[in-house]
């Protein structure tokens, strides 16, 4: 099984899986979980010129996230 690592880290190219949150803010999980953050869910980094915010393609949406919010969010490599 492949290693999580945080959202913020994810590489162009790639097809990730959402594997969990950090419990550091649960309300904030809960509302990842809202936007389609379920674990297991594919996400891949949109082709865009941003470091910060970073724009996240997830079921069929785009979905704009700070860095900071990233990090609450683990995934793994599919």
């Amino acid at each position: 099984m492949a290693k999580s690592i945080h959202l913020a880290n994810i590489c162009h190219g790639n097809t990730y899986e959402v594997s969990g949150f950090a419990d550091s803010d649960s309300d904030y999980a809960e509302k990842l979980f809202k936007m389609g953050f379920v674990e297991g869910t594919a996400i891949e980094l949109a082709p865009v010129n941003l470091s910060d915010p970073i724009i996240i393609q997830i079921r069929g949406s785009r979905i704009a996230l700070r860095k900071k919010e990233a990090q609450q969010v683990f995934v793994r490599k599919k």
